[in-house]
């Protein structure tokens, strides 16, 4: 954005309207005229005209209005304030290559990764097991993006995908990363005194609803076995994430799939309703473009998802028990 008011320019930006910044080429002239002691040695170095040197050397003058040179009959010698000039600039060239070379050797060395998820599974799942990843690869650049349902790959920059639901992702591969299991799960506040945690509870608590599986309570009981009078009413939110903070702030019991909320499980911030998790259709998949089947990004990404599903399941498992 560009930037306007009486504060919006920068000290560069005062010198260049005033003519006052010497070129990278005038500077490197003086830088070896002085070295040298000689205009002519440093135009062979420069592979221009000794005359180009000395109007390179003299346009710095007239900028600055101070002679950086003295001609004597041993060559050139700089002046007091053309040995000070040449400390100053040399120590910014120096530092102004090195900069150039760490840019370079950064882009030589580092790849980017850019990753689209589900909002909710990126930032209750993905998001705290990220620190692994870019430990066991700090060469890569990984960049986030939410994204819900189907998108094409082809012009966008998004290398690889965590998919929900069915494996079919038309011109890409797909992997699976995990099954998906539903358990009840409400606060420990709204469970009676001496009562232990079951899902006849449910019958007493409010269904927090989640807006796009408007079925997913119905279904749950059917496979359980509880017929329930009203599976189907109860406050919806879109995202997970909110339906978790209302199960937490104990507005009532959501369903949700246990890996989601792992720490809060272990917490004991929510308490498990039921102690059997029932099996949905769908999955989580990897999905990527054929092209990008062999980026090494991809390919160390694939192995990472892979060693936290299991580990994932590890942890869902002694929670269950």
């Amino acid at each position: 954005m560009k930037r306007t008011g009486p504060d919006s320019s920068t000290p560069i930006d005062a010198i260049e309207r005033e003519g006052s910044l010497p070129s990278l080429t005038s500077l490197r002239a003086f830088i070896l005229a002085a070295q040298y002691k000689s205009f002519s040695r440093a135009a062979e170095e420069l592979n221009i005209t000794q005359s180009g040197v000395s109007r390179a050397v003299r346009s710095i003058e007239e900028i600055t209005a101070t002679p950086l040179f003295e001609r004597t009959g041993h060559g050139l010698v700089l002046t007091e304030s053309g040995a000070a000039y040449f400390e100053e600039v040399s120590t910014l060239l120096s530092e102004l290559g090195a900069a150039t070379l760490r840019l370079a050797t950064y882009k030589s060395t580092h790849e980017s990764l850019s990753i689209a998820t589900l909002p909710s599974l990126g930032s209750r799942w993905l998001a705290p097991r990220l620190i692994r990843f870019l430990k066991q690869n700090p060469t890569i650049d990984i960049s986030v993006t939410g994204r819900i349902g189907h998108f094409e790959f082809d012009g966008s920059n998004i290398d690889a995908a965590i998919h929900y639901g069915s494996e079919a992702w038309p011109g890409s591969l797909s992997e699976l990363i995990m099954d998906e299991v539903l358990v009840p799960m409400c606060s420990p506040a709204l469970i009676r005194k001496g009562v232990a945690p079951n899902a006849r509870l449910l019958f007493e608590l409010t269904l927090i609803q989640h807006t796009h599986r408007p079925t997913a309570w119905r279904e749950w009981f059917k496979d359980v076995g509880i017929d329930h009078p009203h599976p189907n009413q109860g406050p919806r939110f879109e995202q997970y994430q909110m339906g978790i903070e209302a199960a937490i702030s104990g507005l009532g019991a959501i369903l949700m799939p246990p890996f989601m909320v792992i720490d809060e499980l272990t917490s004991g911030r929510l308490v498990l309703l039921h102690s059997v998790p029932v099996p949905t259709p769908w999955r989580y998949y990897l999905v990527y473009p054929k092209g990008k089947r062999s980026k090494p990004g991809v390919q160390k990404f694939r192995t990472f998802l892979r060693a936290e599903a299991r580990r994932t399941a590890e942890q869902t498992l002694q929670l269950m028990r």
